[in-house]
């Protein structure tokens, strides 16, 4: 017996023991047979009987020979995509073919790796597709599949072996898995049934009566790799495994529960041909994923980081390269609140002159305020027209005026981007446009500065709201023949 002292009190904590027992006599498994009786057979064999709340460990090959789940090659014809993919990652076209019939998604390909997502949502290499332990007696070479349902896998043979024994068992099907950012394969549960795949603590107090704010347990994949060891990855022929002792709730649950969706894996990217693939692709996330953050952290953003920003908008394309735009930078937050009140004013003069309620226009100007001042960054975007060409007509001059105007338009687009892909979170207030001259005023800028935007930047307090977009088809037409 262990006594811990913690600050204010003292906890006895016992011994805890748990048993992982590979059984013996599992035979090779056959299309057709019935993995229950092959377990029962296995549990004589060792001299055990089941309990309740013993879990047992399948391993995934003999579930999937049992299923027939075999493909001999010569009946696989690749189809084009495949031959392309497999000269590009350096596997037999067939092979390559059954991966992508068995997944959702390519995540990663390269030379001899190809990772994807299997239509029951596991990343993994190959889609599961094995080779080894395989029976390649015949002339044609043989791959393993997946099980169809490794859940229904499991929620069968739980039925099965309760019905026989009257123990309420649970049941993992388990398989070898790599990992991203570690090397080696570790054992994870595919199928689950009669525990909660996923474990949660959050709300439990630790050792010094902290709550757990987001600690969530892979509880099956941790039963799954203990197992593995026993069952281990070459000739040692032991895929069933009981454990028994094992400490946590039990309950209902599901291998599902341990994917992570796609939306929330931030490590997680699509893969791509060639690297304009992949540049394509990271380009649509940046755009779909932006958004416009009005609440911000009070953490500062660092001058390295504006910097950065500023350089993006000088990136922007511009008439004649003439490069119009020009930036204000309100980090102090007295000079955010001297604008937000002289704006405010503005605009409660504007709104009164309108015939507008006055609750109405003094929430129009609180929200303006708390817009200015939230984020511990504000950039006032101008624009120039002293490098741009001069025309001796109004009608050219005004072109030309334009074109500034769309200049500095995409600066800002750029560096809402970068704000965006730098962890930041921004938004656009066209509002100075209303009352320039109060701005630049206010702000003590050149008088060659005409303000376009306000841009207030920092670090998000929420995600932002989401937005719908009208498709292509709504918002184009083709001028002439299509090609």
């Amino acid at each position: 017996m262990t006594v811990l002292e913690t600050p204010g009190r003292f906890a006895t904590i016992e011994p805890l023991t748990a048993r992982f027992i590979a059984l013996p006599g599992v035979p090779m498994v056959k299309p057709g047979d019935d993995i229950a009786l092959i377990v029962l057979r296995a549990l004589r064999a060792s001299q055990e009987t089941l309990r309740d709340g013993d879990v047992l460990v399948i391993a995934q090959k003999i579930v999937s020979k049992a299923q027939g789940r075999l493909i001999p090659l010569s009946s696989v014809t690749p189809s084009p995509r495949a031959k392309v993919l497999a000269s590009e990652v350096r596997k037999d076209p067939r092979v390559v073919e059954l991966i992508l019939r068995e997944s959702r998604e390519v995540v990663r390909a390269c030379a001899n790796v190809l990772v994807v997502e299997h239509r029951l949502g596991f990343v993994m290499a190959n889609a599961g597709i094995d080779f080894s332990n395989v029976d390649q007696g015949g002339k044609d070479e043989m791959a393993l599949l997946l099980p169809e349902d490794p859940d229904g896998s499991c929620a069968e043979l739980r039925h099965a072996l309760k019905s026989a024994t009257g123990a309420d068992v649970a049941v993992i099907i388990n398989d070898s898995h790599g990992r991203a950012f570690r090397n080696g394969t570790v054992g994870v549960a595919i199928g689950v049934s009669g525990l909660a795949a996923l474990e949660d603590l959050r709300g439990r107090p630790d050792l010094f009566g902290r709550e757990l704010k987001s600690t969530e347990v892979g509880k099956a994949d941790e039963i799954a790799s203990a197992a593995s060891v026993l069952m281990g990855q070459a000739d040692e022929g032991r895929p069933i495994v009981l454990a028994r002792g094992l400490p946590g709730r039990r309950g209902e649950g599901a291998a599902s529960q341990l994917v992570r969706a796609k939306e929330t894996d931030l490590f997680r990217a699509p893969a791509a041909a060639t690297p304009s693939g992949l540049l394509e692709q990271a380009a649509d996330r940046l755009f779909r994923g932006r958004r416009s953050i009005r609440q911000y952290l009070p953490q500062q953003v660092s001058d390295p980081i504006l910097e950065k920003l500023v350089h993006a908008g000088s990136c922007a394309p511009s008439a004649h390269n003439r490069q119009p735009w020009r930036f204000a930078v309100l980090r102090d937050m007295a000079a955010r609140q001297r604008l937000a009140r002289a704006m405010g004013a503005r605009l409660r003069a504007d709104r009164t002159r309108d015939g507008r309620p006055a609750d109405d226009i003094e929430r129009d100007v609180e929200r303006s305020t708390a817009r200015i001042t939230a984020a511990p960054l504000a950039i006032m975007v101008c624009l120039t027209m002293e490098d741009m060409d001069v025309y001796p007509d109004s009608h050219r001059m005004a072109a030309e005026y334009k074109m500034a105007v769309q200049g500095t338009a995409m600066a800002v687009q750029n560096m809402l981007l970068a704000a965006h892909a730098s962890g930041l979170g921004a938004c656009v207030m066209c509002a100075p446009l209303f009352c320039p001259e109060t701005v630049r005023l206010v702000l003590d800028i050149p008088p060659r500065w005409e303000p376009q935007a306000l841009l207030t930047v920092g670090y998000p307090a929420g995600g932002g709201k989401p937005f719908r977009r009208r498709p292509p088809a709504e918002i184009m037409c083709y001028v002439g023949a299509r090609p």
